[in-house]
């Protein structure tokens, strides 16, 4: 696969004098209230951060808003916000339009937090990052699933040796990660394949496609299905459908048993011991972190713009699977599916092969 490579960036700037910094929130209203609103309120009650500006919020969002800040501003556009330099903007934009705005607010001197993806492709995401660095500000994501327990449970188990070294791996995604969809619907690769493939990544390392078929047929794709090779010799599947009502379900193989994690129950993992009939099951807590891993994200930032640190959930993080998702699309193939007619499945092959030539 691709490496990205990316100049060094500086030290981040620190807050002026260490100050509390304003929170501004830009695009879809709905999904950041949804989303990031109880633990904005709960820092700005406790005066950890300021929410200060709303843009291009629909006015029930905005009412909703004032209830919480009473001394929000709201601006149609990024150019009518008078917030510092050091910033924090939070962009749910539209995909087509997120990128724009992002790069917007860099220029400005703010701190973006993006809902995922920030880009629609590996490339775009670099050169995001790259205006980041050269104005001395942060990009981050917004990749709550990396901060779930049982994610964290199963990439210690991919990475040591407690069940020995892994020898494949099973991922079936459904329409949701315990979490809000994506602005707006972009298909099943982005989301919820998107975190899957980050998963995959962070967990095994750098992968290629050796197959790949979705059931696009000139939309966006909502069944998907890939083959991944990892490292050179550990295989795996991915299995997406955005429309499936069952849990969500990770598992990793390895030589000495069989770890499995479902997100949609949230902290439950079991392991099951070859050649014995022993299953250990239960639930993963952690009391230090917070049940929010939105707050959590948010207190990883703030934290580090005010020590000048690096801060978790750089969008470089992101890199690697956005990158194998660009692969996975470009060498897709028509999806066979059990309801399409005889008629609907030549022309999907037709419409495969017209993509391919092109």
């Amino acid at each position: 696969m691709r490496a990205t490579t990316l100049v060094p960036r500086k030290r981040p700037r620190t807050l002026s004098g260490g100050g509390v910094p304003e929170l501004v929130l830009l695009g879809d209203g709905d999904w950041i209230e949804t989303t990031f609103g109880p633990a904005l309120l709960r820092l700005h009650r406790s005066g950890e951060a300021h929410v200060t500006a709303a843009v291009a919020f629909p006015a029930s969002s905005a009412a909703s808003l004032s209830r919480n800040f009473p001394r929000i501003r709201t601006a149609a556009n990024l150019d009518g916000v008078d917030a510092p330099p050091d910033a924090v903007v939070i962009v749910a934009s539209a995909l087509r339009h997120r990128s724009a705005r992002i790069a917007a607010a860099l220029r400005r001197g703010w701190h973006v937090v993006s809902a995922c993806p920030p880009a629609e492709n590996a490339t775009e995401v670099s050169r995001l990052c790259e205006l980041a660095r050269q104005h001395e500000v942060t990009l981050t994501v917004d990749l709550p699933h990396r901060l779930a327990p049982g994610a964290r449970w199963l990439r210690a188990i991919a990475g040591g040796r407690a069940l020995g070294g892994c020898i494949g791996f099973q991922v079936k995604e459904g329409a949701t990660l315990a979490s809000p969809g994506e602005i707006p619907p972009s298909g099943a690769w982005i989301d919820p394949g998107l975190r899957a493939l980050d998963l995959i990544t962070d967990w095994f390392g750098p992968a290629q496609p050796l197959s790949a078929a979705d059931d696009a047929l000139g939309g966006v794709e909502a069944v998907a299905r890939a083959e991944l090779l990892c490292g050179g010799n550990l295989r795996g599947t991915l299995h997406i459908d955005r429309d499936w009502k069952q849990a969500p379900l990770y598992r990793v193989s390895c030589r000495r048993g069989v770890a499995s994690w479902s997100p949609g129950a949230i902290g439950s993992a079991s392991l099951r011991l070859e050649a014995t009939d022993q299953e250990l099951a239960g639930t993963l807590s952690d009391s230090s972190v917070p049940s929010d891993p939105r707050e959590l994200q948010l207190r990883h930032l703030l934290g580090a713009l005010v020590r000048g640190h690096e801060p978790a959930n750089q969008a470089t993080l992101l890199l690697p699977a956005l990158e194998l998702a660009d692969q996975v699309r470009k060498m897709r193939t028509s999806l066979s599916l059990p309801w399409l007619s005889p008629n609907e499945s030549a022309v999907a092959s037709s419409l495969t092969l017209h993509v391919r030539a092109a």
